[in-house]
């Protein structure tokens, strides 16, 4: 597990995973416009172009210093950039990674846009860099992504109380998934039968309120 170091491109049937890339930062800021997308996030895309561009540029240091691997999510109808992910906490000699900093555009919010950027980087870590395992954490306060990363078929194994200071002070109690290599076909064969049902992405309206042509 030498790799999760060159940005990769990964394409799947709604939506395609690019490296990430400073030229995206205005239409990120677009994406990410209600305040709610950064509500639970340890560090997030923020409200402003500047901290837009602070946010990417934290995650592109992380990349160079071997522990982060960032992708722009861009809906394959039209290419328009509409969230983030990443790999992050990278731990080659264990073959571990972890999946996370996961946003996208609440236009999008109970579309397969999600669950189709999941699948594509647990195929990527599991199939090609064959990791053993990835974990995924979230927010004991966000119930809506506990539900979504359940939904993956993910493990719920940890709480840990107050184990991250917040930027505001707080501390945040964190809940911890896990996923591995064994469970691995179990879960793609359901994200599989999820995103094989039909979804109209030009029924999405983009910033500025008209619908996708």
């Amino acid at each position: 597990m030498e790799s999760f170091r060159t940005p990769v491109t990964l394409t799947g049937r709604w939506i395609r995973l690019i490296p990430l890339d400073p030229g995206d930062a205005a239409a990120l800021r677009a994406a990410a416009r209600v305040p709610e997308i950064s509500k639970y996030m340890l560090q997030g895309p923020g409200m402003t172009l500047e901290e837009m561009n602070a946010f990417i540029s934290r995650i592109l240091e992380g990349q160079r210093a071997g522990r982060d691997l960032g992708f722009t999510m861009v809906l394959l109808e039209g290419g328009r950039p509409v969230g983030m992910t990443r790999f992050l906490n990278i731990d080659r000699p264990n073959r571990v990674v972890e999946i996370g900093g996961t946003w996208v555009d609440s236009a999008l919010w109970r579309t397969p846009v999600n669950t189709e950027s999941k699948y594509l980087l647990l195929r990527h870590a599991f199939e090609t860099e064959h990791v053993h395992r990835v974990n995924i954490q979230t927010d004991l306060r966000n119930e809506r992504a506990q539900r979504a990363i359940e939904r993956l078929g993910a493990i719920r194994e940890a709480v840990f109380r107050d184990d991250k200071l917040l930027p505001d002070g707080t501390f945040r109690t964190s809940v911890f998934y896990g996923i591995l290599v064994s469970e691995w076909p179990r879960v793609k064969a359901h994200l599989e039968s999820k995103l094989a049902r039909e979804w109209d992405p030009a029924l999405v309206r983009p910033p500025g309120g008209t619908s996708t042509p």
